[in-house]
């Protein structure tokens, strides 16, 4: 059965930038992405690294004439060990794979987060 969590206030939480706590013997990270809170376990799936202690960049594709582009409004979550680089939206990895990010439920309460886990 999943607890409810304060997490902090909304206010705090800065866009690209995650805020870590420990709640219920997990860590957690929060930062907002479009003026939307995103939180998860801070857990990469690969190997385990603090994935909120990344960075949080713009995804990277090619086009049909093999010419780099960066697209800010998908970003992308860099692990700190490895530099895996999972979906800020979905979770996922570009290429073909089963690892996630745990993305946690959450909930607003006023100005206040809360986080089920």
């Amino acid at each position: 059965m999943k607890t409810r969590h304060y997490f902090g206030a909304l206010d705090a939480l800065q866009e690209g930038q995650f805020s870590i706590r420990e709640l219920g013997n997990r860590s957690v990270g929060a930062t907002l992405h479009q003026g939307k809170p995103v939180v998860m376990l801070n857990f990469c799936p690969h190997a385990g690294a603090p994935i909120c202690r990344g960075k949080i960049t713009a995804s990277q594709y090619t086009d049909a004439e093999y010419q780099l582009h960066l697209d800010a409004e998908h970003p992308v979550l860099r692990c700190p060990w490895h530099g895996w680089e999972f979906s800020l939206e979905s979770g996922g990895l570009h290429f073909e794979s089963r690892l996630r990010l745990a993305f946690l439920e959450y909930e607003l309460d006023g100005t206040d987060l809360f986080v089920w886990i």
